[in-house]
């Protein structure tokens, strides 16, 4: 599994024991799973309240991005679990000018199914390609701003290392949050040693 792998399970192990420390994260899964359906604008309000996600909030887009979920009715490509809901609820046109809203699309669907939907996230996207150009995984025309060429990457990652084993989506997310740059900093003084 090598070190890299090693201490990744190490860390996810840690994750898993912290449970609790994510009360919030918790009860707003909760709250998705209890009212799964996004068919009226008193729950959709409730859920883009819940999520509280930053891209909205600097957009300062609430009702919109309400209206763009209610007209797009998402719920049977939820229920059908389609990866594509994503990059189509991510494309969100505003104020004249056209968004790409991967991080919030990928964690409000992700707070309906976190084992279904892989939460997008740029912070360590140079990390993930570079782990895919090693295992030439990533076409010369790819790019990881794109929901799909993300997940399979993510997907192999998670399988290569068997933490998709320990974690679902959501946490994997959280893993990367609090752990992997800790994580790294390990690995690089274990190798220089």
């Amino acid at each position: 599994m090598g070190l890299l792998g090693e201490k990744l399970r190490e860390y996810a192990e840690r994750l898993k024991s912290r449970e609790d420390f994510f009360l919030s994260d918790v009860k707003r899964h909760e709250y998705f799973a209890e009212n799964p359906s996004n068919a009226d604008d008193e729950s959709v309000r409730q859920k883009v309240s819940v999520l509280n996600h930053y891209q909205i909030h600097d957009l300062y887009c609430h009702e919109e991005i309400i209206r763009h979920i209610l007209d797009l009715k998402i719920d049977p490509d939820l229920q059908q679990n389609n990866i594509d809901l994503v990059p189509h609820l991510a494309n969100f046109h505003f104020k004249g000018k056209d968004y790409k809203l991967l991080e919030f699309a990928s964690e409000y669907c992700n707070s309906h199914k976190p084992s279904v939907f892989p939460i997008y996230n740029k912070k360590h996207l140079n990390l993930l390609k570079q782990y895919m150009d090693y295992y030439a995984l990533l076409e010369s025309e790819e790019s990881l701003e794109n929901y799909f060429v993300f997940k399979r990457g993510l997907d192999h990652l998670l399988q290569h290392y068997r933490l998709n084993e320990l974690l679902n989506y959501y946490e994997v997310k959280k893993l990367d949050w609090l752990y992997l740059d800790k994580l790294m900093a390990e690995v690089a003084k274990e190798l220089n040693q």
